[in-house]
């Protein structure tokens, strides 16, 4: 096995990781113990890896044993409370096979996101006429309106209009983040039966029925639109509208039962909204604290987008990954830089140093 921290009975290594960012954490020990470093943390046995060289050797021409993403019973009770997995936490298999496939191939292909270009557009003007129109020397609240303007621009792409409380629908999927990173001992001591007898959280059973009663809500908006004969062109459909539309022809090898849809579009939806709001306010809140830089940038995009019209801006996530481990499930025994690897192993690639 890899090179580790030093352990204690019963939590492993967990108590490394408890006095600050898990991630900010392992970095400091991969510096000490190399770029494949064991932890266990309660019941499981965990890699990190923090350099591209054991990365590469790792998940090139072994990506399958490597698709899987680790599962724990609080996760569970958050996205397939219905019974109904979506892509992110299935098991490597067809089901998983499937929707990566449609997420590839449908939803989130060159075309698709061409398509949805003028929305992203329309929202970025909308954000920048905002922010242009406040009274001069007021404050502006720029997290808040960067929240929105993710919000809007992820809306209408998967479901085709504005929600008429976003507000409320912000602080909703807040709530499910919070959620979702709360500490629950099932999740460490997966096979205890004494653990096993610890209530369950009514938090996250509460919030992933509201979520899907609001997504139930709108695919029922959408099928109603179809019913009465109302079709968008294949370039003004929304998400769920191809969704609804591959269910419909019924040409793939497992069904999209309404509970799967459901998952899927909740996941999306958290992965849209989370990952890009932190990153672009995180880029914000570097060019504020950093005024040298910031008018760098500027004098930049003015030389050389000069009489453009509209300008994209690709912006890193080196600095600030909005997640900064990629958890996977090792599937089969693997020796990786000459160490062993024994199938279900969890392996974090550490984003900041790779």
């Amino acid at each position: 096995m890899p090179p580790g921290p030093w352990q204690v009975p019963l939590i492993g290594s967990l108590h490394h990781l408890v006095s600050r960012l898990p991630h900010h954490a392992m970095r400091d020990l991969s510096q000490r113990h190399g770029p494949l470093m064991l932890l266990r943390i309660g019941e499981h046995v965990a890699v990190v890896v923090s350099s591209a060289e054991v990365a590469q050797e790792m998940f090139k021409g072994h990506e399958t044993t490597f698709e899987q993403r680790p599962s724990t019973p609080g996760i569970n009770e958050v996205y397939s409370g219905n019974g109904a997995l979506g892509v992110i936490f299935a098991p490597y298999g067809e089901h998983w096979r499937l929707l990566r496939r449609i997420l590839v191939t449908e939803l989130l292909s060159a075309r698709r996101v061409e398509a949805f270009r003028h929305i992203r557009q329309d929202e970025a003007a909308r954000l920048v006429s905002s922010i242009s129109s406040s009274p001069p020397g007021q404050l502006v609240n720029v997290d808040e309106l960067l929240a929105g303007f993710i919000a809007d621009s992820s809306v209408r792409s998967i479901f085709g209009d504005r929600l008429p409380d976003r507000a409320a629908f912000l602080k909703m999927m807040k709530c499910g983040t919070d959620i979702s990173s709360l500490f629950d001992l099932r999740d460490l001591f997966p096979s205890s039966w004494l653990v096993r007898l610890l209530p369950r959280s009514h938090k996250k059973e509460g919030h992933r029925q509201e979520v899907s009663r609001l997504i139930d809500d709108i695919l029922q908006h959408h099928e109603e639109r179809r019913a009465a004969g109302h079709r968008d062109s294949e370039q003004e459909q929304d998400m769920i509208d191809v969704l609804l539309r591959l269910q419909k022809e019924g040409s793939m090898s497992l069904p999209l039962t309404p509970g799967v849809i459901n998952s899927l579009v909740m996941e999306i939806f958290g992965a849209a909204l989370d990952t890009s709001t932190t990153t672009v306010q995180w880029a914000m809140a570097e060019l504020i604290a950093n005024p040298r830089v910031m008018e760098k940038a500027q004098e930049e995009i003015r030389r050389v987008l000069a009489g453009q019209e509209r300008v994209l801006v690709k912006e890193t996530l080196r600095l600030h990954p909005p997640g900064p481990f990629i958890p996977r499930v090792c599937l089969d025994d693997k020796k990786i830089q000459g160490y062993d690897l024994p199938r279900g192993t969890i392996v974090h690639k550490c984003m900041g140093h790779i």
